[in-house]
């Protein structure tokens, strides 16, 4: 086969692809993507609501319990970049069984945790999956996403985390109270069930492939789908009128990450790190510490876990919304909005008090977390298929250095006395976050991955 006929044959794979409708197939691939992110999720929002009867047990001060937070942060902050980087050499597919079968199973062990070390082992080991799961998940969920109604398809699988979210919380409220912290990690073993149905409703990445010179592997995957999106395959006059889009075809593989800062992609590349940094400082600053910070200022737990319940609720209509809403206004006027009023929902519940801060974590939630699913599918959009798991696995990680500093940091703020202010510091994330990512200036709305690849090369 001639380099001519195999770009060409590729070029028609990723057109017909992109020509679905969304069908009974790209519903059992969003089920399936939904679930992992949303088990995701309630794993890393459990250790939460746990931090506080764990402080108990152990007898830890906030400083200390900050720093067990920050174990596990840093676990998740390696894993995304491991798993997000490996994700572009061995596939997308074995990635994602990679990860969660790892946070499930270290997970369960923390349940038996019989110190303090023990638990800080395990927890690091489960982070290490969980961390590289979410970017590896929307890699694959961008590939799979027709241009078209990609913003809504992979922001709706990314609103799993505000449900996983909602899924921490109510098991928190049912399960504390009655088995303690432990009985909430007997159940993290549960998203290994993920993994047999892996094999029938997730295949590899057809881009992935393609990048890869996996013609013919490729080429199956694409016949499969359509026949059950469509009911068959495509004619060859229906074939030969496609557009030409020019994925990657066999492309030589390199150090990826170095890539990402070469000449022509290191600005927008620090640039979205700043983002990832404000905007993770902030949402896993509330999501580790928020009952710590709330018990500070005389609420109860089980009321401190509730206004995290409220968060998580406003934070799934937050994401769905934002994923709809970047494929009818645009990527870059939409998540500035989100992160620029943010800033301001954060200071308002700051300062709220009595019914208004239900109000006030309600405008939180539907900001934060509910702008960063759509926020990592414009990072997908702006990177080739070849680097591009390792662009998403490197913003989440580089977050991730905010999400495990501000545990440590917030505990220390509230053993010092300065708890009034660390909300404070969140606002302030969000607005540099906005500005950084208004600076990026590409819009890449409506268009297949190789368009908006084929527009930044040219």
């Amino acid at each position: 086969m001639t380099s001519t006929t195999v770009e060409q044959r590729s070029a028609q794979l990723v057109a017909r692809f992109e020509r679905l409708p969304f069908s009974r197939w790209h519903r059992n691939f969003f089920i399936l993507a939904f679930c992992g992110i949303a088990f995701d999720a309630a794993d890393f929002a459990l250790f939460g609501a746990a931090l506080p009867p764990v402080a108990r047990e152990f007898g830890l001060g906030p400083a200390q319990s900050g720093l067990l937070a920050t174990v596990g942060l840093v676990g998740a902050f390696l894993g995304a970049l491991f798993w997000g980087t490996l994700s572009d050499y061995i596939g997308r597919r074995t990635a994602f069984q990679s990860t969660v079968g790892l946070f499930a199973i270290f997970s369960g062990l923390v349940a038996v945790s019989w110190n303090v070390a023990s638990l800080g082992v395990f927890r690091f080991l489960s982070n290490f999956g969980l961390g590289g799961e979410v970017p590896v998940t929307l890699t694959l969920s961008s590939e799979f996403s027709p241009g078209r109604i990609r913003g809504g398809m992979a922001g709706n699988i990314m609103a799993a985390f505000p449900v996983g979210l909602v899924i921490a919380a109510g098991l928190s409220l049912l399960i504390i109270p009655r088995w303690g912290w432990r009985g909430l990690f007997v159940v993290s073993v549960v998203p290994a069930v993920l993994l047999f149905f892996v094999r029938r409703y997730m295949p590899e990445s057809v881009r992935y492939l393609l990048a890869k010179g996996r013609i013919a592997e490729a080429e199956k995957t694409v016949d499969d789908i359509e026949r059950q999106a469509i009911g068959r395959t495509l004619t060859a006059a229906e074939i030969d009128a496609l557009p030409n889009l020019r994925p990657e075809v066999a492309t030589e593989t390199k150090v990826t990450v170095f890539e990402l800062l070469a000449p022509g992609r290191a600005k927008n590349t620090l640039l979205l790190w700043v983002v990832s940094f404000g905007f993770l400082w902030s949402s896993n600053g509330i999501l580790f510490m928020l009952p710590t910070i709330l018990q500070q200022r005389g609420i109860p737990l089980s009321q401190a876990i509730s206004f995290m319940l409220v968060q998580a609720i406003a934070a799934v209509f937050g994401y769905s919304a934002c994923g709809f809403l970047i494929d009818k206004y645009g990527r870059r006027p939409v998540l500035f909005l989100y992160y620029f009023i943010g800033a301001f929902c954060h200071l308002w519940f700051a300062m709220a008090s009595g019914m208004w801060l239900y109000f006030a974590a309600a405008a939180v939630g539907w900001v934060n977390p509910g702008v960063y699913g759509a926020t990592g599918i414009y990072v997908s959009e702006l990177h080739p298929t070849h680097l591009r798991a390792t662009a998403v696995g490197w913003f989440f990680g580089i977050g991730r250095i905010g999400s495990f500093l501000a545990p440590t940091v917030v505990g220390f703020m509230l053993a010092y006395g300065a708890g009034a202010y660390v909300l404070h510091t969140f606002a302030l994330s969000f607005l540099v976050a906005a500005f950084a990512l208004l600076a990026i200036g590409v819009e890449t709305r409506g268009k297949a991955l190789e368009e908006i690849s084929q527009a930044r090369a040219s």
